[in-house]
């Protein structure tokens, strides 16, 4: 029988916490459902990326579903170069990887749009009392924009099969950067009740703020506004991004049956959180820790795993090494994806290698399956990543190839200069608890050596979690140094504002631009040999 893994592909965020929650929440169904040997979450911009994920996979096949709403840039050029279709040579033990047509543009979501609208407009239980959706009208928002055609087709298609439907008194599509606009929705509709739906997989600054604003809800999106509000006599429900629905999850299976996937049958066993061989090889390495160590406790970044005996294994941050288990927050498994997202100061965390792990919690009675998913889930791929370094097939790749594959808004980060490359090392990688074992390229001695930017409490051998490329938080960081590295040095903040998110790399006041700052003025100081 032939195992297939699924892999939900999302965009991610360094800054938005809540761009990843459509992709964990239809993981976790997916898991629950039972199909697939193993399910996993795979990312643009968080861990683990689209080229780490297959590392983390050992059924023959991987069905690759894109949970984008339309056949734009990404699903078209930028998941197929980083899954690497079409490449002779993906490894000799990667899955046969079957790509499958983006979830937006499925069929299906006409109906998952309209029963959120349904939803809304009925009242969903709240006390904002209810409307008929058939005397209200019914707006599906897109991005829309002149680049990519695609992107308001997607829109178009969702919207003519709901006036085929008859079920709203009107229907039409509204974009934010394309004509008919957002803000002209009292225009484009005369129905009183008007049921905004807007087609994003995620919500986040577009919904959240812009949307709210530009239909006229608020002039402050921040402090909140009102489900349903008036605007101009007449009442708008305004609804959050559509890839939040729970009925979403159907759409993505649909799309991984397309694309070959077996839902008539259950996975032989358990869905597996790591790859079985360096599940292994890492659990035997915890149980040895007595002998290593003397505590039983094994340092992993900045986790402290402790065997205790009969199978069972307790996790929490190293900080927290002898705390007594009672002073800890007990948490479980499930809590852990969110709880690792912010820092103790509450702020969001753009890379899953940050040394910004909130401490004070602990999991206790762990089983090993337990274990792995929750080691999995702080450091993704790290178990693969260790167990490969450890038979000497890692194989790291070098900043240069990295940038070198970059296209759009990152293709310039091939321009930067070794000087540029020393800098991000010293910015970002210092603050990581992973070890660099990739090459700065060509940065002749001005960027370290893989090895020598180690991060974090390494303690004995194999303790250090192995990086093996360029992150992406260390591409968009990359780019945006480079971007601003004409400015002056008396233009740059010398101090990093706390209150700048640590992923907004655009502001100069946030820390990595600042650290950034440092290291090149150091570096153009240093007395010369």
């Amino acid at each position: 029988m032939t195992e297939q893994a699924l892999v939900v592909a999302g965009h991610g965020s360094h800054r938005n916490p809540d761009s990843a929650t459509p992709v964990r929440v239809a993981v976790e169904a997916a898991r629950e459902r039972g199909n697939f040997a193993e399910v996993r979450p795979a990312y643009w911009k968080e861990a683990p990326s689209f080229r780490d994920v297959l590392h983390t996979i050992d059924a023959d096949e991987a069905i690759v579903v894109p949970l984008f709403v339309s056949e734009g840039y990404f699903v078209e050029q930028v998941l197929p170069r980083e899954f690497g279709l079409g490449e002779d040579d993906r490894g000799d033990d990667g899955p046969t990887v079957r790509y499958a047509d983006p979830v937006g543009t499925h069929p299906d979501m006409t109906d998952v749009i309209a029963a959120r609208a349904r939803r809304m407009l009925e009242g969903e239980g709240d006390a904002h009392g209810s409307a008929d959706p058939e005397d209200a009208a019914l707006a599906v928002i897109g991005h829309g924009t002149e680049r990519n055609p695609n992107s308001a087709d997607a829109v178009y298609d969702h919207v003519e099969a709901l006036r085929e439907r008859s079920e709203f008194a009107e229907v039409d599509a509204l974009f934010m950067d394309e004509a008919p606009y957002v803000e002209d929705v009292l225009d484009e509709f005369s129905a009183d009740e008007v049921a905004v739906v807007p087609l994003f997989v995620a919500d986040g600054f577009h919904t959240q703020d812009e949307i709210p604003e530009l239909l006229g809800l608020t002039d402050d999106p921040r402090s909140g506004y009102p489900v349903p509000g008036t605007v101009e006599g007449r009442r708008i429900w305004y609804a959050s991004a559509v890839g939040t629905d729970p009925l979403v999850l159907d759409v993505v299976l649909e799309r991984a049956a397309e694309a070959g996937a077996d839902l008539d049958s259950a996975a032989a066993g358990p869905e597996r959180p790591v790859r079985e061989a360096a599940g292994n090889e890492f659990v035997s390495w915890v149980e040895s820790a007595s002998d290593a160590s003397g505590d039983g406790t094994r340092v992993w970044g900045e986790l402290a795993v402790t065997a205790t005996g009969a199978g069972e294994y307790d996790l929490r941050h190293r900080s927290d090494r002898e705390a007594a288990t009672a002073d800890l927050d007990e948490q479980s498994v499930g809590e852990l994806p969110e709880l690792v997202r912010y820092a103790d100061d509450g702020r969001y965390r753009p890379f899953a290698g940050e040394s910004t792990l909130p401490a004070g919690w602990v999991l206790t009675g762990l089983d090993r399956e337990g274990l792995l998913r929750a080691v999995s889930t702080v450091y993704p791929a790290s178990v693969e990543h260790w167990a490969a370094e450890r038979a000497g097939d890692l194989d790291p790749v070098p900043f240069r190839a990295v940038a070198d594959r970059q296209t759009g808004i990152y293709e310039s980060v091939a321009d930067c200069s070794p000087e540029e490359v020393a800098g991000t090392v010293a910015a970002c990688c210092e603050n990581c608890e992973k070890r660099r074992e990739w090459d700065a390229g060509d940065a002749e001695g001005d960027a370290p050596d893989a090895d020598e930017s180690s991060c974090g409490d390494v303690g004995s051998e194999g303790d250090a979690i192995p990086c093996r490329e360029p992150c992406s938080f260390f591409v968009a960081a990359a780019r945006e140094f480079h971007h601003h590295e004409s400015e002056s040095t008396a233009e740059h903040p010398t101090e990093s504002d706390a209150s700048v998110p640590r992923g907004d790399m655009t502001d100069p006041a946030n820390v990595y631009r600042v650290r950034y700052r440092r290291a090149r003025d150091a570096d153009q100081t240093r007395p010369q040999p």
